[in-house]
C-alpha cells in the first residue's frame, strides 16, 4: 500500500513539471518571436507570463506538498486540477497579450499537452481546453471597454483551436490506451515469468537436474528421440530394509530414509550423475545421459561417487546413532559400462528418460551380488579406470537373467590425489579401518590403547601394539 502511495506521487511531481516545461517552451518561443520582430508583446508582458506560469507552478507543488490532493483522484490527472484554477489563466493572458502572434501562441499552449502525452485522457485534456478558451473571451469582453475587439472572429478563433484539441486530445487518449495496455502486459508476462520460474523449481524436485537443463538448452529434441551410447549404470540398494521396515515406526523410518536419500542425491549431482529414478529403498544414477561424456570419465566419476556415498553413510549411520535411531543401514552398490539405449520412453501423457539393454540389467545384478556395505562393479568398468583405483577381485560371477558369466572386482578405493585416504584390515571375527592422515597423535595413542587392552597372551598384546604402531604409522605422503 505504501509503495502504490508513493508511485502515484511520484507520477504526480513528474506530471506537474512536464506542464510546468511545456509553458517555459512556450514562453522561450515568444521571446524568440519578439527578437526576430513577429511578436508585439511588450517585455513586462513577458516578465509577467514567466511570473505568473512559475507562481502557478509553485503553488500547484505546494499543495502536492501538503496533500491538499488527497481528495482528488490521479486518474483524471492531478495535474489538470491546478491546470484549470491557476495555469489556465495564465495562458489566457499570455494569448491575450502576444497580440500579432497569438495565433502561434495556440501551438505552445499545446505543446504543454504533448509533454503530458501518456498522462491525461481525452476528458481532461478536453476541459482543459474549454476553460482556456472560456477564460480568455472572458479577459477579452473586459478588455472590449478599452479598445475594439471583434468578438466573431475571436469566437471562431477559439472554436478552431477547440477542434484542434479535441482531435489531439484522442490522439493523446489512444496513446496513452496504448501505454496503459503495454504496462498490463507487461505486468502480466512479468507474472507469467514468476509462475514459470516457480513451476520449473517445483518440477526440478521431481525430475533430475540435469535432465531439466538438457531440456531448457536443446528444446528437448534429444531427450525425446532414442539413441545408442556407452554409458555407465550405478545401483545401489539398502540392505535388509524390509525388516528394518517392519521394526521402525513409519515415521522415524519416512525420516531416515529421507535424510539418505538427500545426502545420496547431492553426492550423485556433485559428482556430474544423473539421478534416472528411486526405486523404493534404491536409486538408479546414470553418467553419460542425457549429456554426453568420455566413458572412462563417467566410470571414475561413478567410481568416486559410490564412495563418497559409503563414506556419507557412515557419518549419518554416527549420527544417527547418537540421535537414539535403533538401526543403521548397509547399503550394496553396482556399477557396470556399456552400450545402452536412452530416450524417453512411455505414452503422448507421460513419458520416462531412461536407459534400457542388458547392461543396465548387468548393473542392476552386481548390485545384487555386492555383500553389505560394497561396491561391485563388472571388468567392463574397471578397464577404464583400472590406473586409478584399487579393487579387489572377485572372479567370474554367474549374474541372475544374464547368459555369461560377468568379472567383478570390489571397489576399495581411488588412486592419486582424489584417492580414498584409508587402510582397512579384515579378518576372523574384526574388521578396522583407519585414516591416518586424519589421525592426531593422541587418537594413534589411544587406538594402540585399545588394541592392547583386548589382547588375551602377553604375546598378542604385543602383536596388538605392534599392529597398531604399524597401522598409524602409515600416513600416506603430503604430495599424494
Amino acid at each position: 500500500m505504501g509503495a502504490t502511495a508513493s508511485d502515484d506521487r511520484t507520477r504526480k511531481v513528474q506530471a506537474l513539471w512536464l506542464a510546468y516545461l511545456g509553458w517555459l517552451v512556450a514562453i522561450a518561443m515568444i521571446a524568440v518571436l519578439k527578437y526576430m520582430g513577429y511578436s508585439d508583446i511588450e517585455t513586462d508582458q513577458l516578465i509577467v507570463f514567466f511570473g505568473a506560469a512559475t507562481t502557478a507552478h509553485l503553488l500547484a507543488c505546494l499543495a502536492l506538498h501538503f496533500r491538499w490532493d488527497r481528495h482528488l483522484a490521479f486518474d483524471p490527472h492531478f495535474v489538470l486540477v491546478p491546470n484549470w484554477l491557476l495555469f489556465a489563466p495564465v495562458a489566457a493572458y499570455g494569448y491575450y497579450a502576444v497580440g500579432t502572434a497569438r495565433d502561434f501562441m495556440l501551438v505552445g499552449w499545446l505543446m504543454g499537452l504533448f509533454f503530458l502525452a501518456g498522462r491525461v485522457r481525452f476528458r481532461g485534456v478536453l476541459l482543459t481546453a474549454v476553460w482556456y478558451m472560456v477564460l480568455y473571451l472572458a479577459l477579452l469582453t473586459l478588455a472590449s471597454s478599452g479598445k475594439p475587439v471583434d468578438m466573431g472572429r475571436e469566437v471562431i478563433r477559439a472554436l478552431a483551436f477547440l477542434a484542434v484539441c479535441i482531435f489531439l486530445a484522442l490522439l493523446l487518449d489512444r496513446f496513452a490506451a496504448q501505454t496503459l495496455h503495454l504496462k498490463a502486459s507487461l505486468a502480466q508476462l512479468r507474472e507469467k515469468d514468476r509462475e514459470i520460474t516457480r513451476l520449473n523449481q517445483r518440477l526440478s524436485l521431481f525430475v533430475s537436474d540435469p535432465l531439466v537443463e538438457h531440456l531448457n538448452r536443446e528444446n528437448g529434441d534429444a531427450v525425446l528421440r532414442h539413441q545408442r551410447r556407452k554409458i555407465t549404470v550405478f545401483f545401489s540398494d539398502i540392505c535388509r530394509f524390509s525388516t528394518l521396515t517392519d521394526a521402525m515406526e513409519p515415521e522415524e523410518m519416512a525420516q531416515q530414509l529421507n535424510e539418505y536419500f538427500d545426502a545420496m542425491i547431492r553426492t550423485a549431482f556433485d559428482h556430474g550423475g544423473t539421478v534416472d529414478k528411486l526405486l523404493g529403498d534404491g536409486m538408479m544414477v546414470l553418467f553419460g545421459a542425457p549429456g554426453d561424456m568420455d566413458p572412462a570419465e563417467g566410470a571414475y566419476r561413478c567410481a568416486a561417487m559410490a564412495l563418497a556415498m559409503q563414506r556419507k553413510l557412515e557419518a549419518l549411520n554416527d549420527r544417527w546413532r547418537r540421535q537414539g535411531y535403533p538401526y543403521s543401514f548397509l547399503v550394496r552398490m553396482g556399477i557396470h559400462t556399456g552400450v545402452c539405449v536412452l530416450g524417453s520412453f512411455g505414452s503422448d501423457r507421460w513419458l520416462n528418460y531412461t536407459a534400457m539393454g542388458s547392461q543396465v540389467n548387468i548393473a542392476a545384478r552386481l548390485q545384487e551380488k555386492a555383500g553389505p556395505g560394497r561396491i561391485l562393479m563388472s571388468r567392463a568398468t574397471y578397464a577404464l579406470i583400472a590406473d586409478k583405483v584399487t579393487a579387489q577381485e572377485v572372479g567370474e560371477l554367474h549374474l541372475k537373467g544374464i547368459h555369461y558369466p560377468i568379472q567383478g572386482y570390489v571397489l576399495e578405493g581411488l588412486e592419486g590425489p582424489e584417492r580414498d585416504r584409508r587402510i582397512t584390515h579384515r579378518g576372523p571375527g574384526f574388521e578396522i579401518t583407519i585414516q591416518p592422515d586424519q589421525m592426531t597423535p593422541e587418537a594413534r595413542q589411544k587406538l594402540a590403547r585399545i588394541l592392547q587392552q583386548w589382547g588375551e597372551t602377553p604375546g598378542e598384546k604385543e602383536e596388538g601394539i605392534a599392529a597398531a604402531s604399524d597401522l598409524t604409522a602409515r600416513r600416506l605422503p603430503e604430495n599424494d
